[in-house]
């Protein structure tokens, strides 16, 4: 079995279906009415928010749904359940690469095109999201640029479901961009996603995870050779700038052979 890296997660819905009949999406936790009654077959879909737009909702392809051949509907009662989930065996259909999970000290990530500040690996505890590490970039207010990139790596495109997923903490905005490294054309670069502080109204670190659909850019891409995804920390706005930290941890790409 391959390792899919953390199971951290950030489910918001359930995709509910009895007898593979559609009931409906129901925001977690939720309160849902089914009107069957008897031993039926429940399916509860991990559902996610899509390049973190709430408008934009699915149920996770690489993620397992829970089922309960033989649940019992009776009528007039509510039920407790409580789903389980995991990430699909990756055998001939699913595959998982682990860019950086930052639990050692090589960090993966590199600071490029006249990054003024690095990436290190850190085990201070207010910056780490799990396990004994995680990735963090510290900016002063004179600095006015940090860019950062993964490895090159191959993804099948062709129309295959493929996914960015990270966790990350940040005093300011940032966009990831794809670049596509074609062969025989030029390259290109895919505007991806913006995310916004996650500074909560309290001013305390708040960690989000992201799902990054980016199968646009591996099947939009020319004839690419491999794909890498950088990031870009906004601090064009000198008025703006202030001393602050953008951490990282579990970049991974899943996708469909």
């Amino acid at each position: 079995m391959a390792d899919e890296g953390s199971l951290s997660h950030d489910i918001r819905d359930a995709w509910v279906f009895i007898d593979d009949e559609m009931i409906g999406i129901y925001e977690l936790p939720a309160r849902i009415p089914i009107l069957e009654s008897g031993i039926h077959k429940l399916t509860v879909g991990p559902g996610i928010f899509v390049s973190t737009n709430s408008t934009n909702r699915d149920n996770y392809a690489f993620y397992n749904a829970h089922i309960d051949q033989n649940f019992n509907l009776i009528a007039g009662e509510t039920q407790f359940v409580t789903p389980v989930s995991s990430y699909r065996d990756p055998g001939s259909t699913y595959a998982y690469e682990v860019i950086d999970d930052f639990e050692s000290v090589i960090v993966q990530i590199d600071s490029f095109n006249g990054s003024q500040v690095p990436i290190i690996q850190t085990q201070d505890k207010g910056f780490v999201f799990e396990g004994s590490g995680s990735g963090l970039v510290s900016i002063k207010s004179t600095d006015s640029l940090a860019f950062f990139k993964t490895p090159t790596v191959e993804l099948i495109g062709d129309g295959k479901l493929t996914y960015l997923e990270i966790d990350y903490y940040s005093d300011y905005t940032f966009t990831i961009y794809g670049r596509a490294i074609n062969t025989g054309y030029q390259n290109e670069t895919f505007e991806l996603l913006n995310l916004k502080p996650t500074t909560d109204e309290e001013d305390e670190k708040e960690w989000k995870k992201a799902y990054i659909n980016i199968t646009s850019m591996t099947s939009g891409a020319l004839n690419p050779a491999g794909f890498y995804i950088f990031f870009n920390i906004s601090l064009n706005n000198v008025a703006e700038r202030v001393d602050g930290y953008v951490a990282f941890d579990n970049i991974k790409f899943v996708y469909q052979r």
